[in-house]
């Protein structure tokens, strides 16, 4: 089964069961008179052999029951991680006054809504893979993310995502006196939009400009002509559109850290 039959809508009758092979692991769906039983398998066993629904099983755990109503309708949709995700740049640097482009792989989440894609009929959200829990920023007033290690390409062509990661392109002005080595950047991927092109999935554009250390540094989320494709193909909005949180701490250096990722 294709990502492309894997997301959007979905009829699956009272007494009936659908299987998605979602990277390594399986989501099945099983339809009951008035609600939906969902249920994550650690392997991508094969559609034809139905897991227990309600003793466990050699794959996962005991599925979990949505009393939803009367529609027959299950939608999949494809969403950025619900925490912000936190960048390594292990020997990253970049000289003053220097714009530089590089791009991460950011895994997918899939969101279950029962008819129709509203925030008050989400059901459940499923990692395609699981990310380590981080802490960036000081103890006192810091923040929970997630960490996508250190990994990046330095052009679009190069980066080999697969059908459950979304390509961001980030760009780094260092508008300061000094070097800037990359050490941990955040990147709120709750502000950035999802888009379709050529196949590929790629969030807006994220661009920061670095004044030092001790002063806030700007970030702007926008859509790209260049990466995102010139249709402008949008596949999910971002979960933040307040846009409360574009003047924050962006970066943060090794000898201000006091607690290890977890």
């Amino acid at each position: 089964m294709s990502v492309n039959e894997i997301f959007g809508k979905h009829q699956i009758t009272p007494g009936n069961t659908k299987h998605f092979p979602v990277g390594d692991f399986s989501i099945w769906l099983k339809r009951e008179k008035e609600g939906w039983y969902i249920l994550q398998t650690n392997s991508p066993v094969p559609s034809d052999e139905q897991p227990d629904f309600f003793q466990g099983n050699l794959y996962g755990t005991n599925a979990e029951y949505f009393q939803t109503g009367k529609s027959n309708s299950i939608i999949l949709a494809p969403a950025l991680p619900a925490k912000p995700i936190v960048f390594k740049g292990s020997q990253l640097k970049i000289s003053p006054k220097q714009k530089f482009t590089f791009f991460l792989k950011i895994p997918l989440t899939v969101q279950i809504y029962y008819s129709k894609n509203a925030a008050e009929n989400l059901l459940k959200e499923i990692p395609s893979r699981r990310l380590s829990d981080t802490w960036f920023g000081e103890p006192d007033s810091g923040e929970a993310a997630f960490t996508i290690g250190n990994h990046y390409d330095l052009y679009f062509e190069a980066v080999e995502s697969s059908p459950f990661d979304a390509i961001c392109p980030v760009s780094v002005f260092n508008n300061s006196a000094n070097a800037l080595e990359i050490q941990r950047q955040i990147i709120r991927v709750e502000n950035l939009s999802l888009y379709k092109n050529a196949g590929k999935m790629v969030t807006s554009m994220v661009e920061v400009e670095y004044k030092g250390q001790q002063v806030l540094s700007s970030a702007d989320y926008h859509y790209s002509k260049i990466y995102d494709g010139e249709k402008q193909e949008i596949v999910t909005k971002p979960r933040n559109t307040s846009g409360k949180n574009l003047l924050k701490i962006n970066f943060h250096f090794i000898k201000n850290m006091y607690k290890n990722e977890i």
